[in-house]
């Protein structure tokens, strides 16, 4: 999970990172991803521009469900990335943490009350470096901390449906993995050795489906792909066997589609699929020849909408990235803010 050889993952890691204006970034190491990436570097846009919406010609449904979503952005601070909260309409704006750490990799409790997410030190955007998982109170902004051995890498939290427990992926005390953690910071236990990263819940909290190198322990490969395995470690399935990079699964909230983001060839346009989450009928809802790239999916809870990420191909390009919804066909897409990275939507109370 630490070092690979430096030309892999550039690719993936230069297009999102050009959300935020890079220019040239370091080599890859395996487990850097570039959700996180997008916190380290400087903003495309000014930050007078993030409240750009397109309120006119809003998709039917987005108003009845959830209309709350979180994401990392720099709006207030060209240094660090901070936790926000916006409304699907692109307004009301509120900032949530603001350390000097960089935060990211956010993920809503089941009563859409605390948010956890991953916390690096200013600069720091790789695996490799140090992080915690910590959670932030939305109605007082408070922040308390889950792990507290930075040293070892702990990133891409994720709540589970029931409130119980919180998966993450970490070097951890017993070596690389997929662990288990209680809200209070409590009771860590790994459940999956090896390269497992960016965990994403089953409705019913039994399954994880999770990216990764090479998995079992041991193996290895030279494409990220998506696996499912149960809670307690077993009943792996691979999803994803083809030509490119498959990762960040997110789970329908009726628990029978998976969306997810792919990359065909270094130099291709990311983009998000679905398929059923038994992997079957696997299709791209973006094939759009526009020079943007387009990932990070998360459901609404009703499923009706897709709120992502899209960020332009290349750094010359003149196309606006940012946070976006559409339809989980590709139909219906809306800007919702002219910045940010990794929308995930708000729960129903």
């Amino acid at each position: 999970m630490r070092f690979v050889q430096p030309s892999r993952r550039v690719g993936l890691l230069c297009v999102v990172v050009l959300l935020w204006g890079c220019a040239n970034p370091a080599p890859s190491a395996k487990g850097t991803r570039s959700a996180d990436e997008a916190s380290s570097v400087s903003p495309s846009t000014n930050p007078s521009a993030t409240a750009q919406v397109v309120a006119q010609n809003r998709s039917p449904g987005l108003d009845g469900s959830a209309n709350t979503i979180a994401f990392s952005g720099r709006l207030d601070s060209p240094d660090n990335g901070d936790i926000y909260t916006v409304g699907v309409d692109g307004r009301n704006v509120r900032r949530l943490t603001s350390s000097p750490a960089n935060e990211y990799s956010q993920s809503w409790s089941p009563d859409g009350q605390q948010i956890v997410f991953r916390s690096a030190p200013s600069g720091e955007a790789s695996e490799q470096g140090p992080s915690d998982i910590a959670v932030v109170t939305v109605a007082d902004l408070k922040v308390a901390f889950l792990t507290h051995d930075a040293q070892l890498g702990n990133w891409s939290p994720a709540w589970s449906p029931t409130g119980e427990w919180i998966a993450y992926s970490s070097g951890g005390p017993n070596g690389d993995g997929l662990y288990l953690i209680r809200p209070d910071g409590s009771d860590a236990r790994r459940i999956v050795e090896g390269d497992a990263e960016y965990p994403a819940w089953s409705p019913d909290g039994r399954r994880l489906a999770f990216m990764s190198l090479g998995f079992p322990a041991g193996s290895s490969s030279d494409a990220y792909e998506i696996y499912v395995v149960g809670v307690d470690g077993g009943h792996l399935q691979r999803l994803t066997n083809l030509t490119g990079e498959d990762g960040w699964p997110a789970w329908s909230r009726d628990g029978t589609r998976i969306a997810y983001t792919r990359r065909t060839t270094e130099r291709a346009e990311d983009k998000i699929h679905v398929m059923t989450a038994a992997g079957q009928d696997d299709h791209a809802v973006t094939d759009i020849k526009d020079g943007m790239s387009y990932g990070y999916p998360n459901w609404s809870p009703n499923d009706l909408f897709l709120a992502f990420s899209a960020y332009p191909q290349t750094e010359s390009s003149t196309a606006v990235g940012g946070i976006f919804v559409m339809r989980p066909d590709g139909s219906g897409r809306l800007m919702v803010l002219a910045d940010g990275v990794g929308p995930v939507w708000q729960p129903l109370p």
